[in-house]
């Protein structure tokens, strides 16, 4: 969506998907050309013929995308594993994003929403998966956790899944984060249980000059849960990144 010569590029969590970001992208999009790529971890036929087994596999698929369509300037945003991704693109590509914005980022602490997840989960599992995830229950429709139960009997995408999750809880951002060097905000739900809020704290910590937010009534995924609050932080943050 948008015009112009900036660019925000928006990175969803592994059960996420670009349209969590779609109110943010209508707040935005008079000002900034907004983007929210499918990230290859969905249930879509073919997207895992070549294995995703470490997330530099999937920031150097969004390295591509961006040199490809060629993005510049640009502000990288990642929810949960996005966020993980877009440290990952950050810290080993210097220079490269204008700005960087996490929002319950996995990389220093995450617990794992889908522990204990068996071949062909249940419903009721689903749904208690969902549940952990949001703070604002009346998000978990009858219809959502119809469509992610249905996209988890496939046993070949189940086995994708864990190997993914395997991967962001293998990938430590902590050492990177010290080395890294661009504006950076953070925006955490005060509700988030999968990185409660303390682990926004020490991502501040660690992030030198980061700026760090919080969001009442809000869970895991602040951009789909609260869109009009998180989009007016960025509203203030993201001219502090295009300054040049």
């Amino acid at each position: 969506m948008g015009k112009g010569d900036q660019t925000v590029l928006f990175l969803h969590g592994l059960f996420g998907t670009p349209e969590h970001w779609r109110q943010v992208m209508e707040r935005l999009s008079d000002r900034y050309r907004v983007i929210a790529p499918q990230l290859p971890v969905d249930p879509q036929p073919g997207r895992r013929q070549h294995g995703i087994n470490a997330i530099a596999d999937l920031s150097d698929q969004v390295a591509e995308l961006i040199e490809s369509r060629q993005i510049d300037p640009f502000v990288i945003c990642g929810n949960s594993l996005g966020g993980l991704v877009a440290i990952d693109l950050c810290a080993r590509r210097q220079d490269f994003a204008k700005g960087l914005v996490l929002a319950g980022s996995a990389g220093l602490f995450e617990k794992n929403p889908i522990g204990g997840m068996r071949p062909k989960p249940s419903r009721e599992f689903v749904k208690k998966t969902v549940c952990g995830i949001v703070h604002k229950q009346e998000l978990v429709t009858n219809e959502l956790v119809d469509d992610w139960h249905s996209s988890i009997q496939d046993r070949d995408y189940v086995r994708f899944v864990l190997r993914v999750s395997r991967a962001t809880r293998d990938r430590s951002v902590e050492k990177e984060l010290t080395k890294l060097d661009l504006p950076t905000m953070i925006i955490w739900g005060q509700e988030d249980t999968i990185t409660p809020p303390e682990t926004g704290r020490e991502f501040q910590r660690r992030i030198k000059g980061s700026k760090l937010q919080f969001i009442e009534d809000c869970g895991h995924a602040p951009n789909w849960e609260q869109p009009e609050a998180f989009a007016e932080v960025l509203d203030r943050f993201l001219p502090t990144c295009f300054t040049d």
